[in-house]
């Protein structure tokens, strides 16, 4: 167990003990490129002044509630077009990709135009970005879902509707799970982007402002966060998918990472999964309080002074 965990997280190690020392040996400019240590001390900082604190719940917030309107929309959208219309899911598909391939940041000015600055233009541009892999992952998923199932469940005389929630639905889910985990490593990608237009609050607008204001560890502070909580998505979606599907059988050939993985016979029970829920409800509820008050704060204080979320004037010098 310590030997993989040692081997798989060597190149982590390795980058960062290159950026320790490249800076402190003079390899790059120490101004533009800090020391890893000089980084999490800054980090240490922003955590103790609960400044940091505030941008990772609102980015966060943000990050989940662009992705449930992504999957609120890509999942029963996918059913119909892939299941109930199939023709017309044909018919819509190259238009689809197209839409898919559009650069979603030549975007931001045309959701800004419609919707203004405010969170409503932000959640639009995270939604349309983690919508494609969602939609398309479900509409491929109901496609492929065994015969055998749908002949048995109409052998018994179910409904199309009970067909669809009760035998199409829960045999794509897997592979449904598979989209909205890739939607919500994209999410962070285009997370910095959305922040950086009006935003008052959030770490892209913390990557921005201490850009505005040379403060070249805090950039890489909030750099690292993103990095940081776009992988713990990532990995609580695994986590979840192993709840919700621990009896599907995995028949895919193994992967060299896997191989080298413990054999372990333990899979996590259902409340894994109802904890995981709660903490989205709670993400949602509490980061959409938080949310509504750095919009208010944000408001209400003038330009260039100080408030408990910028923590340093806009439009002023840094430290």
């Amino acid at each position: 167990m310590l030997a993989y965990l040692l081997l798989r997280w060597s190149g982590v190690g390795v980058f960062v003990l290159l950026w320790e020392m490249a800076p402190r040996l003079g390899w790059i400019d120490p101004y533009f490129v800090p020391a890893f240590s000089d980084v999490v001390r800054e980090i240490v900082h922003l955590l103790l002044d609960d400044y940091l604190g505030i941008h990772i719940v609102v980015s966060v917030w943000r990050a989940v509630v662009g992705l449930s309107i992504a999957c609120l929309v890509g999942v029963p959208l996918g059913l119909a077009l892939g299941r109930l219309y199939p023709r017309l899911g044909d018919a819509l598909g190259p238009l689809l990709r197209v839409l898919s391939q559009v650069n979603p940041f030549s975007l931001l000015p045309v959701f800004v135009l419609f919707f203004g600055i405010g969170e409503v233009a932000k959640l639009s541009v995270v939604g349309w970005v983690s919508l494609w892999p969602v939609l398309f992952y479900t509409m491929t998923a109901t496609r492929n879902v065994d015969p055998v199932q749908e002949k048995s469940a109409a052998s018994m005389g179910i409904s199309l509707p009970e067909l669809l929630l009760k035998v199409i639905l829960p045999a794509a889910l897997p592979t449904i799970f598979v989209g909205i985990r890739i939607g919500a490593t994209i999410t962070f990608y285009i997370l910095v982007a959305s922040e950086m237009l009006g935003a008052s609050a959030g770490l892209g607008f913390l990557v921005h402002n201490a850009a505005m204001n040379y403060q070249i560890p805090r950039i890489y502070a909030g750099a690292t966060f993103i990095v940081i909580f776009g992988y713990l998505l990532n990995r609580f979606l695994i986590r979840l998918e192993g709840a919700l599907f621990a009896w599907r059988e995995d028949t895919a050939l193994p992967s060299a990472a896997s191989a080298l993985a413990p054999v372990s016979g333990w899979r996590p029970g259902r409340g894994t999964a109802w904890t995981g829920a709660a903490a989205l409800v709670a993400i949602v509820v509490f980061g959409g309080i938080e949310v509504r008050n750095v919009n208010r704060e944000a408001a209400s204080v003038a330009p260039g002074a100080h408030s408990r979320h910028f923590g340093t004037p806009v439009d002023g010098g840094g430290n």
